[in-house]
């Protein structure tokens, strides 16, 4: 199964509050079913918090996954 979550959008005052990276791991904990979860960062500026969460770009460059069982 695929789950994508289309954004991540945290109000700027309360960015840097650990907010949008406790929103990340409710939806992987949710979903932990599921075979993969994608994202599509908007900028690429946004890759790095991804890639903290467990994602990894896909071929394409621009897309994002974590398979979170075999």
């Amino acid at each position: 199964m695929l789950a994508y979550m289309h954004w991540v959008l945290v109000n700027p005052k309360y960015q840097g509050m650990h907010v949008g990276s406790g929103l990340v791991e409710r939806v992987k904990e949710r979903y932990a079913d599921y075979m993969f979860l994608e994202v599509m960062p908007e900028e690429s500026k946004n890759t790095p918090f991804y890639q903290r969460h467990g994602f990894t770009l896909m071929e394409d460059g621009r897309a994002m996954q974590i398979v979170t069982h075999s």
